[in-house]
């Protein structure tokens, strides 16, 4: 995508700022391939470095003064042998990254634009060196301080931070998004001394080009576009919801792709999913109540998991909720960070931090990593199966299950909860007994000799173990393995 839509607008407001920046290099008519080639490599490093998305390189413009005063340099004709200059520069530049060249007269007066996007997983380099600006001095990086934060910098660089469409209006933006939906309900926005798009720069939604428009980024689409359909890439990015007749594929009722920003329409997927999910209506203290085979706090939890830890980088669908008459299930993109065996205790880990952040802010998930423990719990409130968590093929599977009595339960289904009930217990400070996963499986007293099994099975799977080996059957207390 280009990087320059209106030259003169962008001089002007470059020319505008009170002096050059590590990103910015004013020069008049002197031409030097080996100096432009590594200018290019430093003022590419100090863009990512300061949090920019290009740099410029512009001739025709007193260093000082910042005054237009013109250039004889013409970068479009200059040759090195045989080649062109930019075609010699860009195949001299390493990873390559896009140099684009612009030229514009102010007047009589002609001034030549190098536009300078940043490198991605590693510093750019001239020849093999890389250069770095500090200050206005031009160093070769590995002679600077600022090597490791170059590193650093173009490692952390994201999806999220990844420009999706460039030099958009207001009014354009206005027209593809859901923006005042979305900032009317984040935390602090309403109390924003600065206008809304001010605000969307500010929380790194979009940028100001100083091109009098605006570059949206991935974050900004995948939260609040109207269409997701109408961004590149993103197209299959909304959540599909199939709902099924039976407990097989074969026969499905609907499938609905999603197509709207997950940020702005997370509350009305989660009561569309729960519709489908099936349920009944009880009277309880006088009212009549809907009651759900699967807790909505837990469908939500799963169902916020899956949206916010997908790999947006993947190819193919984003998340997808099957609904069954027994059982959902929800899929996302991305193998699991940590263990499925660890989601209850493990800190919480996402390849969408800046992502989790906005939903975070908009109440739809919490940063301490608490919301499968919310699921689980919920789940052995209402005395259902446990959660199986899976991956599976570059994906990550969550399935719920509805109402099964402990009877029909097979072995595998007790030695989980078994194992997930130790793992609650154990975050919250106490420990599993007999008694306490009785009462998560619904058991009475009578079937104690059930649950002790299932203990067993479950300590031979190597998942628990007793606080002390020589704990008497009556009192004896359970802990995951690896706590």
């Amino acid at each position: 995508m280009p990087l320059i839509h209106d030259v003169e607008r962008l001089v002007e407001r470059l020319i505008a700022m009170p002096r050059e920046s590590e990103w910015l290099e004013f020069k008049t008519s002197q031409f030097n391939k080996e100096t432009i080639g590594k200018y290019v490599s430093a003022i590419s490093n100090s863009a990512i470095l300061h949090g920019q998305d290009c740099g410029y390189l512009i001739f025709g413009v007193e260093d000082d003064t910042h005054a237009i005063v013109g250039t004889s340099v013409r970068l479009a004709h200059e040759k090195v042998g045989n080649d062109t200059f930019l075609f010699w520069l860009h195949n001299r530049l390493f990873p390559r990254v896009l140099v684009e060249h612009r030229s514009c007269f102010f007047g009589d007066k002609r001034v030549e634009v190098l536009a300078i996007s940043h490198g991605y997983q590693e510093p750019v380099k001239f020849n093999n060196i890389g250069y770095i600006r500090v200050d206005t001095s031009l160093q070769p990086l590995g002679h600077s301080h600022r090597e490791r934060e170059v590193w650093q910098a173009t490692n952390r660089f994201t999806f999220e931070q990844t420009v999706a469409r460039t030099h958009l209006s207001a009014a354009e933006i206005e027209n593809a998004f859901y923006l005042r939906t979305l900032v009317g309900n984040l935390k602090g926005a309403e109390s924003s001394p600065n206008s809304i798009f001010d605000y969307l720069v500010m929380s790194d939604l979009i940028r100001d080009n100083n091109q009098g428009a605006y570059d949206v980024l991935n974050l900004f689409v995948v939260s609040a576009a109207r269409d997701l359909r109408t961004w590149p890439g993103l197209e299959r990015k909304g959540v599909r919801v199939i709902e099924y007749a039976g407990k097989s594929k074969l026969d499905a009722k609907s499938d609905a792709p999603g197509t709207k920003g997950y940020a702005v329409t997370f509350e009305a997927l989660l009561n569309y999913v729960m519709e489908r999910v099936p349920h009944r209506e009880e009277m309880q203290h006088g009212k009549r109540v809907t009651v759900y085979d699967m807790p909505q706090v837990a469908v939500r939890e799963i169902l916020a998991n899956a949206i916010i830890h997908q790999d947006f980088t993947a190819k193919g669908d984003g998340p997808v909720v099957e609904i069954f008459p027994d059982r959902l299930k929800v899929t996302n993109s991305g193998e699991p960070l940590i263990s499925t065996d660890r989601f209850i205790d493990a800190p919480s880990r996402s390849r969408n931090d800046k992502f989790r952040g906005l939903m975070h802010q908009l109440g739809f998930c919490e940063e301490r990593g608490s919301g499968i423990d919310r699921a689980v719990s919920a789940i052995e409130r209402a005395i259902l199966p446990p959660p199986l968590f899976q991956a599976v093929e570059g994906t990550t599977v969550t399935t719920l299950y509805g109402p099964r009595p402990f009877a029909t339960m097979t072995t595998e289904e007790r030695i989980r909860a078994c194992y997930q009930h130790a793992c609650l217990m154990f975050e919250s400070g106490d420990r599993m007994s007999n008694s306490t996963l009785r009462a998560r499986l619904g058991l009475g007293d009578r079937q104690a000799s059930s649950v002790t099994a299932v203990i067993n099975d479950t300590k031979d799977a190597g998942l628990i173990r007793p606080v002390g080996e020589d704990q008497a059957n009556r009192n004896a207390r359970y802990i995951p393995a690896w706590a």
